[in-house]
């Protein structure tokens, strides 16, 4: 497959990434991005399979935009899907060295609604996502920067490597499946790193010899979930599904591990959905938030669950 390379920057032959992904439509074959140091301001979606995008570093290269849930849009309310700034929506995406962000000021707007606590519902922020005809995504040596839902695997397989990941609620999530290797994962506050919304019998997320970290003057000790279960509409199909294997967990992570979400359903009444109904486990975990036995919601996986989970992710 014959492989085209734009490059991008100030003094490239493209001055933005969207006019680049614009000229590539004329193009067959895979196309390399190279995108000089810099921050872009730039709302993407990809749509043409085969893309890479490569940075210098993902501290000097910087895609980032500011779109939040409850914002509104030619009169519209955006949603959490549409605040992204960043979205994939075809096969065979790559990333490497580059940061992913949004910008989005959390604090500033919650100051604002703090007195009215429904309006927390509206301050998504998705910095990257994954939708509609996305599968076989590759990111490595990124960052990925937000607060609220920072990174949305929604769709297909993903592959994430020597990346990091911050934000507070929820910042990891999606139903994609998705491996994460030796990825640091950094909570700023209170609150829960990940939730899946898996279906039945799919795959989830496994995460792979990382590090859960925290801000530490920001976060307190036990203060934040390994996870909870996302059920979008209560829908009936959803068995979340969440692992680590040869994690390190520091003290911020409570020692329950798990905890419960709701979810509103249609005809609105509201259902809890518990970590017991969900698929989280853990192996080889370490730190001091790791726990010596199981418990009620901290499952273990023996030697042989183990090494067949770790085939499912083709983790050699």
């Amino acid at each position: 497959m014959k492989e085209h390379i734009l490059a991008i920057g100030p003094d490239a032959e493209f001055l933005t990434i969207g006019e680049a992904l614009e000229a590539s439509k004329r193009l067959t074959g895979e196309v390399v991005f190279t995108l000089a140091p810099g921050e872009y301001r730039e709302k993407l979606r990809i749509e043409r399979p085969d893309c890479t995008f490569r940075g210098t570093s993902p501290y000097s290269t910087t895609i980032v935009y500011g779109d939040f849930a409850s914002q509104k849009q030619g009169g519209k309310i955006l949603g959490t899907a549409s605040s992204a700034s960043v979205t994939v929506a075809a096969p065979r995406f790559k990333a490497q060295n580059l940061t992913f962000a949004n910008d989005f000021d959390y604090f500033a707007h919650w100051d604002l609604v703090k007195d009215n606590p429904g309006m927390k519902t509206g301050l998504q922020a998705v910095a990257f996502m994954t939708t509609a005809l996305a599968d076989d995504t590759h990111l490595s040596g990124c960052r990925f920067l937000g607060y609220q839902d920072t990174l949305y695997l929604d769709e297909g397989s993903h592959v994430l490597k020597d990346c990091y990941i911050e934000g507070s609620i929820d910042f990891i999530f999606g139903k994609g499946k998705s491996l994460f290797c030796d990825c640091s994962i950094l909570s700023k506050a209170s609150g829960y790193v990940c939730a899946p919304s898996t279906f039945e019998n799919s795959l989830g997320f496994l995460f792979y010899k990382c590090r859960f970290l925290s801000e530490v003057d920001q976060v307190l000790p036990r203060s934040v979930f390994i996870g909870r279960p996302w059920h979008p509409k209560a829908a009936p199909p959803i068995v979340s599904y969440a692992g680590l294997i040869d994690c390190f967990l520091d003290e911020h992570i409570n020692k329950e591990g798990w905890t419960f979400m709701h979810a509103n359903c249609l005809d609105g009444t509201q259902v809890f959905f518990t970590p017991k109904q969900s698929r989280f486990f853990e192996s080889g975990s370490t730190g001091p938030g790791a726990v010596a036995f199981p418990g009620e919601n901290r499952v273990f996986l023996d030697e042989k669950q183990r090494a067949e989970t770790l085939k499912e992710f083709e983790v050699s």
